[in-house]
């Protein structure tokens, strides 16, 4: 077997464990932290804002170290730091101090073990098949985003959330971090390979040969990056913020901590479908109409939320949100190795990044601010729901031109 496949199993755990944490399980920590702490919606979503306002920061560092360093060496440690976060987030005695620890802990955690850092990876050791690579190390967000909410919402229901918290920092310690140093390697030069297997002389005529690293300036100056950053955080902002809530808007219509689960959990099976299904359509065809099936189906997820259905929707509702996110990351990640090249995917995500996190930042505030001030998410639902649309709007003028040398 090919050593880029372990590469990629490397990339799939990191991206589980991180994503099924903050995207998918942290919506089980709502309702406890409200009891506990006797905070409203917003200001347990502040832990999540504050998350993506530290990622201004952190990201883009993160991303030229992973131009210029190793991969690996950074997943690891960012394993370490995010388990002593969750440890530090789970002993915290106010909204406010928890807000700010989970904050960082997200932020370093998305950045360093999660899709910029193991998709970095992937994309330096595939070429011809990069999508499909790309769609299966994806696929972790989704298997993280079945197995971290159940062990959650089993730790919760037996010793509080802080239990979870510091149930959650072990495995990052003794799961997690070796895993990610045993399987991930940052080039397939460092082993004596070659991407895909392919030797030099074979593959320098491709699409995904690159002259040089892209600095900065030029990244920024590339009509492209503004186009598919802003396109993304639109898109980003609606589907983080309204999943975040997911768990308390079906427990608003009566549904029990089961059966959110199993909304979750139907969610995370979609996309575990909709990334394979992506990330094998990434490698044949127009990577920008992927990015618009994507989007509608995330307007038909909100839609059918809107209605607020009784629980057979709900899955339904689920599965779209479930395929839309599917087909989001794996073709995100394609589109940028292939217009930026990939010895630039790194920092090219990680100055993205706060583009992408200027557009989530007030979201997750913004539904929280709706909802405690007419007591429905309807209203959030229609404004994001009108959010999404601009972001298929701004992927009109996209133009996916392959950064290699002619």
């Amino acid at each position: 077997m090919f050593r880029g496949w372990q590469v990629v199993a490397g990339a799939f755990i990191g991206m589980g464990f991180t994503t099924g944490i903050f995207t998918y399980a942290f919506t089980i920590l709502v309702d406890p932290l409200r009891d506990e702490f006797g905070a409203s919606l917003e200001q347990v979503m502040y832990s999540l804002t504050l998350g993506t306002l530290f990622g201004l920061g952190i990201g883009p560092l993160v991303g030229m170290l992973i131009d210029r360093s190793s991969v690996r060496h950074l997943m690891t440690l960012g394993c370490l730091l995010s388990a002593g976060g969750l440890y530090i987030s789970s002993t915290v005695q106010s909204i406010s101090a928890f807000s700010i620890c989970m904050g960082f802990t997200m932020a370093v955690s998305m950045a360093a073990v999660s899709s910029m850092s193991g998709s970095a990876a992937v994309s330096r050791w595939f070429t011809v098949s990069r999508g499909r690579a790309l769609g299966v190390a994806a696929m972790g967000t989704s298997l993280g985003g079945v197995v971290v909410p159940m062990l959650v919402a089993w730790w919760v229901d037996a010793s509080g959330w802080r239990g979870a918290l510091q149930n959650l920092a072990l495995c990052a310690v003794f799961v997690i971090a070796p895993l990610v140093w045993l399987l991930i390697r940052n080039r397939p030069e460092e082993v004596g390979l070659h991407p895909e297997g392919i030797a030099p002389d074979r593959n320098q005529s491709g699409a995904d040969s690159v002259a040089h690293v892209l600095a900065l300036p030029e990244i920024v100056r590339m009509p492209a990056f503004w186009h598919l950053g802003l396109s993304m955080g639109a898109v980003f902002a609606a589907f983080s913020s309204m999943l975040a809530n997911l768990a308390p808007y079906a427990a608003r219509l009566g549904n029990g901590e089961a059966a959110i689960s199993s909304l979750i959990a139907a969610l995370s099976l979609a996309g575990l479908v909709g990334k394979l299904a992506f990330g094998f359509a990434a490698d044949k065809v127009n990577l920008k109409v992927g990015l618009w099936v994507a989007h509608a189906m995330l307007l038909i997820a909100f839609a059918i939320l809107l209605i607020e259905p009784g629980y057979p929707f709900l899955v339904l509702a689920s599965v779209f949100f479930g395929l839309s996110t599917g087909g989001l990351l794996p073709v995100w990640n394609a589109i940028v190795a292939r217009a930026f090249g990939v010895e630039s995917f790194g920092r090219t995500m990680g100055i993205m990044g706060p583009v992408i996190t200027l557009c989530i930042l007030p979201a997750y505030a913004v539904v929280g601010r709706l909802f405690d001030a007419t007591g429905s998410f309807t209203l959030g639902l229609w404004v994001f729901g009108g959010v999404i649309l601009l972001g298929s709007v701004l992927l009109v003028p996209l133009r996916i031109v392959d950064h290699s040398p002619h």
